[in-house]
């Protein structure tokens, strides 16, 4: 008796195992999103709030890339194919109107966003509220994925020990010049033309915290570390385009974000960068952690992404 019943069990066990349906993998590529929209809307007000978030401008490339790639297709074409994109919004006729990020997704690490209107009229006000925080989220999805496929990150002693600072790179990261005031670090294949560096350094706090003066205090520590190939040349800010600059607060401390481009003066070499000016007052000092790219005659977006992810992982150790 005790051996048909663990057979039953076994048995109803099985069938449910079978029935058990596992999502498949997302697909698509990096900052793509699938927008299902018909034409008539997307061709209209609805359509303009959309775009406006999700296909503006990056800050900090000499020229236009959009913040995502977006897919329009009408509902008639919703096919399979495209219910597993990465990044999925769906816009539709429902009861009421509504925008809903969703947790049952049609592949696995999908993010879904599905907006339902009653009439057509509230679409516009309802896209123009919600698409800023889909742009945000499908930000934050995506370097959730990146930061879960990295490899290995180690800690770097030069900096722990120079700047009192927890901050790790994977190993494909070389360190290149350590001062104890200055640490450069660099991915450079031989077998393709780019460059992806990153600079710790330091200097002492002043009265002023803006703009300018982190944007003269990058200059000058550049000049002093940084030479190019030919005799009295050295990296600089590119002043020709402005750089992107906004605020930020990291554990309590206030910061700058520079987004932007580099040259080397005196010679014919360029790209793109982004840095953290970290107002570290309980340690007087100024910190700063810089990513730059060297990519000629490719698109910067997703590189220079990768590294603002990159370089905001970090903490200041604790001085106990």
């Amino acid at each position: 008796m005790r051996h048909l019943y663990f057979c039953l069990a076994f048995f109803i066990s099985a069938c449910v195992g079978e029935g058990t349906s596992v999502l498949p993998s997302h697909t698509g590529a990096i900052n793509e999103v699938v927008i299902v929209i018909d034409d008539p809307i997307w061709y209209g007000a609805s359509g303009d709030s959309l775009r406006q978030s999700l296909s503006s401008e990056v800050t900090g490339i000499s020229w236009i890339e959009p913040l995502f790639d977006v897919i329009q297709i009408n509902s008639t074409a919703f096919s399979r194919i495209f219910k597993t994109h990465r990044n999925l919004v769906i816009v539709q006729k429902g009861q009421q109107s509504k925008v809903y990020f969703d947790t049952k997704t049609y592949a696995q690490n999908q993010w879904l966003c599905i907006v339902e209107y009653q009439m057509i009229e509230d679409l516009p006000r309802l896209l123009g509220q919600y698409a800023p925080i889909m742009a945000y989220q499908i930000g934050q999805k995506e370097q959730e994925r990146y930061t879960a496929i990295l490899p290995p990150k180690r800690q770097s002693e030069a900096v722990s020990k120079g700047f009192n600072l927890n901050f790790a790179l994977t190993g494909e990261y070389k360190l290149v010049l350590d001062t104890n005031r200055f640490c450069w670090f660099e991915y450079n294949p031989p077998d393709k033309e780019i460059i992806k560096g990153v600079f710790v350094y330091e200097y002492p706090s002043t009265s002023s915290f803006n703009s300018n003066t982190v944007l003269s205090a990058r200059d000058s520590v550049l000049q002093q570390f940084v030479f190019g190939s030919s005799e009295g040349s050295y990296m600089t800010t590119e002043r020709l385009y402005p750089p992107y600059i906004s605020t930020y607060t990291h554990n309590a401390l206030e910061g700058l974000k520079v987004k932007g481009l580099w040259k080397i003066q005196n010679a014919f070499m360029g790209g793109t960068f982004v840095s953290h000016f970290l107002n570290d007052t309980i340690n007087e000092r100024i910190l700063v952690i810089e990513g730059f790219l060297f990519n000629p005659g490719e698109d910067k977006r997703n590189s220079l992404q990768e590294l603002e992810w990159l370089i905001s992982d970090f903490k200041i150790q604790s001085s106990d």
